[in-house]
């Protein structure tokens, strides 16, 4: 259990970069981080899989088509829903939708498989939501501007179908993992990669015709391309290759139930990495949202964690 929590909170922290990275690679836009992010992520993947042949072929057919739907949809197909759910309804709407993902994935994992008393769930779901409400009390106070009352439900209902892509992505994933309990990691992970990459291709016309990418403007290789490059290299390969590799660890070895709560940690490392780049301290709703969702994973974790054999007695 000791490694799925250390692979789980790993997994958080390298997916808390991209909380950070859209924002450091002007003049490029966020769309165009995502696609180099997802090539890197697919081309890394498939040298994988090249590399590996052998450890592929003994995954069933069924199973490769799985972990392709994985990627494209838990990936691009959740980037592109939150995407036109921002561009509708501003930041602090999907922020909050998005934001439940850990309480309602535990919920859904517990649900299923029954791993605990809803009773004992209960405290540390509830310090998870309220840590997620205060730490968002900034963009929740944000108005809207500029924006109509039917944007507004296009973009949360759009936020809802990144939720639910994730939602379902987390369930499946682990329901697909525990049905092939001899699959290789790293051919799991490398086919999640070239379904996401696969699928960031299919998006990427449709990023150009809405204005979403600088890459025609901007030069790829000139001077102001070096952040793009440094970011895209450092999230396609371990805030997605990496990153879905312990998550992968994680999902075999938690129940959907713990493992959820520590998508949070992805939150915390998020937050952690944003001061750093902003050179500021946290504010205090910030600060207490922050403590009120690490108590959350730890009560979590110490509800879910298998009770310690006893000793035996001396003879």
């Amino acid at each position: 259990m000791l490694t799925g929590l250390l692979a789980g909170l790993s997994a958080g922290a390298l997916w808390g970069l991209t909380f950070v990275a859209p924002n450091l690679v002007a003049p490029f836009t966020p769309f165009d981080l995502a696609f180099w992010r997802n090539v890197i992520f697919a081309a890394l993947s498939l040298a994988l899989l090249l590399a590996f042949r052998a450890a592929m072929r003994q995954l069933d057919p069924a199973g490769r088509w799985i972990a392709l739907a994985l990627g494209l949809m838990g990936y691009s197909g959740y980037y592109l829903f939150v995407a036109y759910a921002v561009a509708f309804a501003g930041p602090a709407i999907p922020a909050l939708v998005i934001g439940a993902l850990p309480v309602l994935l535990a919920i859904a994992g517990n649900w299923q498989a029954r791993d605990v008393a809803w009773s004992r769930l209960a405290v540390p779901l509830a310090l998870i939501t309220l840590g997620l409400v205060i730490v968002n009390l900034g963009s929740l106070r944000a108005p809207v501007m500029g924006r109509a009352g039917a944007e507004i439900v296009i973009g949360f209902l759009l936020a809802l179908g990144g939720l639910a892509l994730w939602l379902w992505y987390g369930l499946w994933n682990a329901a697909a993992l525990k049905a092939r309990p001899g699959t290789d990691t790293l051919v799991w992970t490398s086919l999640q990669g070239i379904g996401a990459g696969l699928g960031m291709l299919a998006v990427w016309p449709l990023g150009l015709a809405l204005g979403w990418s600088r890459m025609g403007a901007v030069p790829l290789f000139g001077a102001e391309a070096g952040p793009l490059w440094l970011w895209a290299l450092a999230t396609g390969l371990f805030s997605s290759w990496v990153a879905t590799f312990a998550w992968v660890v994680a999902s075999r070895r938690l129940s959907v139930a713990l493992s959820a709560q520590l998508i949070v940690s992805e939150t915390l490392f998020g937050l952690f990495y944003g001061f750093l780049a902003e050179t500021r301290w946290p504010d205090w709703h910030e600060s207490l949202g922050a403590a009120l969702l690490f108590a959350g994973v730890m009560a979590g974790i110490r509800v879910l964690m298998p009770p310690a054999e006893p000793e035996p007695s001396p003879a």
